[in-house]
């Protein structure tokens, strides 16, 4: 039974071999090939060394082959991706028929914006969407933390609510989290606590797994928009997803129940879901 089985893995792992060295002659650019070489190799290789292992039935020989098989598998993909990367900075040019270039498409996108923004400051939106592109791109393509905070001060001299809010969220991305709660904090008071910074504020705890945190800023801004179903089903989603403040996501559902006539429905529906799992969960059900 051994045989047949060691057999089959090393037949298979040869055949995935021979299949990427295929791909490495008829492939037509070099990162289908590099994916060819990868994918397949690592795959045929693996399956050879299990054939062997099995073959030889000892301990030894199968802790050696888990080793290179574990090796493989965390360096091959790595490896490529590095020299794929690297090959891409050197724009090695690719075959007519990739038709996705995910990266020079945003890198386009940012130039385009730039030039928007140069010449139109006053427009806040083209800042804002500059903002969150220009922080997607690897710095070797023109990403920047650096000039996406330059773009944020610009817009809070104008606009300091917005722009204090898209500084926070860009320290947010930073890992720089004291600067980014206060600046999210205070574009929340400078704005009244509207939707954008609100919301913004709330994620920002959310993902950071603070959600008493989150709710009490969406407390806050219900007393600034008190009719706000928005920010009352928010409360009883994060009340839902982190089993905290069950007797406030209860007032919440009341609220919303309670606006019958104007609530949209969907909005009642859920509301009353809601609050039968609060009060099973708030008696211990």
């Amino acid at each position: 039974m051994n045989e047949i089985v060691t057999s089959l893995l090393i037949a298979i792992g040869s055949l995935f071999m021979f299949v990427a060295s295929i791909g490495i002659l008829k492939f037509p650019d070099f990162y289908s090939r590099m994916s060819a070489i990868t994918k397949a190799s690592t795959l045929g290789l693996g399956m050879v060394l299990l054939g062997i292992s099995i073959h030889f039935d000892q301990v030894g020989v199968f802790a050696k082959a888990f080793i290179i098989i574990t090796f493989l598998l965390l360096t091959n993909p790595v490896g490529a991706h590095a020299i794929s990367r690297a090959a891409y900075k050197q724009r090695i040019k690719q075959s007519g028929f990739t038709i996705i270039d995910e990266l020079n498409t945003l890198h386009n996108k940012v130039e385009q914006l730039e030039q928007q923004w140069s010449t139109s400051k006053a427009d806040i939106n083209i800042a804002e969407e500059l903002i969150n592109e220009i922080v997607k791109l690897p710095a070797s393509h023109g990403g920047s933390f650096s000039r996406a905070i330059e773009i944020a001060e610009e817009v809070a001299s104008i606009q300091p609510a917005v722009g204090h809010r898209l500084l926070g969220t860009t320290y947010a991305k930073m890992g720089r989290f004291d600067k980014a709660e206060s600046l999210l904090k205070t574009a929340c008071i400078e704005c009244n606590y509207s939707s954008q910074a609100t919301l913004a504020l709330t994620d920002f705890y959310v993902q950071n797994n603070l959600p008493t945190r989150a709710i009490a800023v969406l407390e806050e801004a219900l007393k600034h928009h008190p009719n706000s179903y928005e920010y009352l089903m928010r409360v009883i989603l994060i009340a839902f997803d982190s089993g905290t403040s069950n007797k406030f996501a209860i007032e919440c559902c009341n609220r919303i129940i309670e606006m019958s006539q104007e609530a949209p429905a969907d909005y009642l529906l859920q509301a009353s879901s809601y609050k039968r799992y609060f009060v099973e969960r708030s008696s211990g059900k």
